[in-house]
């Protein structure tokens, strides 16, 4: 149970601190509220360590503030922040909640949905704690790896049995993904490359661990089908840095024991090094499917060289998957778009967005390269990370992939403005 602690509470409204105060310690006891504005409450966090932040974002004159808030609390504490705003802006939740915020509440949904909401995030904060003690102690075991926070060679295959049993158990989805580096490559990436893109792209639930060749990483991704690694899998790839540097092998777990899929890893990353894009997916037993011009672009295809074949499922991916995909977030997004241009242009072998407006030109593009497809977002007059090429393989197009590109492309677009 929730034991109370301190929660600032950051406004720069007068009017609202005594009716948020107010509100918060009528429906809980909890030791302390302070209020502070946006100037001070840095200072006080590094002195107070509280167990929660509320910020009270008025108006959209106060959003740019907020946002740069937010991103230097949590480059000094992890502690939760809740937003409390007046309205919701869709752009504006969306990038503050990339910046780290752990929820959002309009104040006008009353004093119990505010204190519920807040106590939830206390709670969450104090089990975090509490994963942190037990992440100490396996560590002084030896389970974990104190420098990476990955699983030790020593206990990985209990770590993942026992992960794989609760999945089965539970009937939750589960995929493994091995990685490792592509000895022929000419850009070798360091293990501490590696090691830092899977943590940066994998999740608190999912489970990571060295292997007994120091270069290799099992990550088993909780809740998670085939889809789902596969744009793990692509946002590892492209974070490296470097074409065709890494291999890897993807094997949904499907009821099988951990000894089973170890087999499978090891095999698969030998037949990666010659599968195309480097990577080698381990088939469904149930899902084996031949007829790829018929599915709904979900399956990867890992062995046709047919060139015909792989225009037949670009277009058909165009189709399915990335104009409805892109034809959505242009309409969610309007009203950054207002009086601009969006222009969908389409050739044999590429299909590309154009933001064009009086102050800024930017163009969203994916080209056909036999089973290559490369993805470019360029945004002209800017020679930063905003600007971006990489390759993905054909079978990587999926709706979630396309979808977070683009909407990332867009907020890129508004930054530029």
């Amino acid at each position: 149970m929730y034991s109370g602690t301190n929660i600032i509470l950051v406004t720069n409204n007068e009017t609202m601190i005594g009716l948020l105060s107010s509100e918060l310690v009528q429906l809980r006891n909890i030791d302390s509220i302070l209020i502070r504005n946006y100037q001070n409450t840095l200072e006080t966090i590094e002195s107070e360590k509280p167990q929660a932040v509320i910020i009270n974002c008025q108006n959209s004159m106060e959003e740019p503030f907020c946002l740069d808030l937010i991103r230097k609390i949590k480059e000094i504490s992890s502690i939760p922040i809740i937003l409390l705003v007046e309205s919701y802006n869709t752009t504006f939740i969306k990038v503050a909640n990339k910046n780290g915020i752990s929820d959002v509440l309009s104040i006008q949904y009353g004093n119990s949905e505010i204190l519920m909401r807040t106590i939830w995030s206390l709670q969450k904060n104090e089990l975090r704690q509490q994963h942190k003690k037990y992440e100490k102690l396996l560590t002084q075991l030896n389970a974990i790896d104190e420098n990476t926070g990955f699983y030790t060679p020593k206990y990985s295959d209990k770590v993942f049995q026992n992960e794989i049993d609760y999945l089965n158990t539970k009937k939750i989805d589960g995929v493994f993904v091995a990685i490792a580096p592509n000895k022929e490559s000419r850009l070798q990436p360091s293990v501490d490359n590696i090691i830092e893109t899977i943590k940066n792209n994998t999740r608190a639930t999912d489970t990571v661990a060295h292997t007994k060749s120091k270069d290799t990483f099992y990550l088993l991704l909780e809740n998670t089908n085939l889809e789902g690694s596969m744009v793990v899998w692509n946002r590892i790839n492209k974070a490296i840095g470097a074409d065709e540097a890494i291999c890897a092998v993807v094997c949904p777990i499907e009821n099988k024991d951990y000894d089973q899929i170890e087999v499978e890893l090891k095999e698969g990353l030998e037949l990666s090094k010659t599968s195309p894009n480097f990577l080698h997916i381990v088939q469904s037993s149930q899902k084996k499917n031949d007829n790829w011009l018929e599915n709904d672009g979900s399956t990867p295809l890992t062995n046709s060289k047919d060139f015909k074949l792989f225009r037949q499922i670009f277009n058909k991916k165009l189709e399915k998957i990335v104009k409805p995909a892109v034809e959505e977030l242009i309409e969610e997004y309007k009203d950054i778009l207002f009086n601009t241009e969006t222009p969908l242009v389409e050739t044999d072998d590429s299909f590309s967005v154009k933001f064009v407006n009086k102050r800024q030109e930017s163009e969203f593009k994916l080209t056909q390269k036999s089973n290559i497809i490369q993805v470019e977002a360029i945004h002209n007059g800017l020679d930063s990370p905003e600007n971006k090429s990489y390759s993905i393989g054909l079978n990587d197009i999926t709706t979630r992939e396309i979808q977070n590109e683009f909407e990332d492309f867009i907020l890129d677009f508004k930054t530029c403005l």
